[in-house]
């Protein structure tokens, strides 16, 4: 069966829409179609009959974050960035790690963690842990174990002691309950006799 020869104005017109199709490649396929006043199947058929290729929009997407995020200045956090690029703190935080550029995405305990070792760096040297409590506006314990944490040497009133940190935070409370859970037979035990 013969097929009618296609007719030389739709020929034409094909040669402009190509052309046109050509010059705009950095687009969607919706957006160009929206342009020409076709369907976006009509620009994705013609750019495959034709072997035009083009770079996925998603993968230009991609791509124009990546450069949004190459242009932030560095030391952000994860918040203000993505408040400057209109994404989400976890796409902020993805294209971060994904540009290998060293933004400052802390977490909140990194925070808190920076927060306190610019405090304590700021005091003067050898005080006690109680000018560090009140300097710091915390109860003695908390001076105490932010000194230990931040290696701050600190001065006791009698200079014989160390220092002495409070123990409870620094036990795994599934250790402790281990432990307890090792001594309840042994209790039982010596209830029974």
């Amino acid at each position: 069966m013969q097929t009618k020869p296609r007719l030389k104005w739709q020929r034409a017109l094909t040669l402009q829409r190509l052309e046109f199709i050509r010059r705009n490649l950095d687009k969607t396929d919706a957006e160009i179609a929206r342009m020409l006043g076709v369907g976006r199947t009509a620009v994705h058929f013609q750019r495959k009959r034709y072997k035009i290729t083009k770079v996925h929009g998603t993968i230009q997407r991609v791509q124009r974050r990546l450069e949004q995020m190459r242009g932030l200045k560095p030391g952000l956090s994860a918040k203000a960035a993505a408040l400057q690029l209109g994404l989400t703190v976890g796409m902020a935080k993805k294209y971060g790690k994904m540009t290998g550029y060293e933004f400052q995405f802390t977490s909140v305990p990194a925070a808190r963690h920076f927060y306190w070792r610019q405090r304590i760096k700021s005091l003067p040297p050898l005080l006690t842990v109680t000018a560090v409590a009140r300097e710091l506006g915390v109860t003695y314990g908390h001076a105490a174990l932010l000194c230990h944490r931040h290696k701050y040497k600190v001065t006791i009133r009698n200079g014989l002691m160390r220092a002495r940190v409070p123990i409870r935070r620094w036990l795994r409370r599934s250790h402790h309950e281990r432990w307890l859970a090792s001594l309840k037979p042994v209790l039982a035990e010596v209830h029974h006799k």
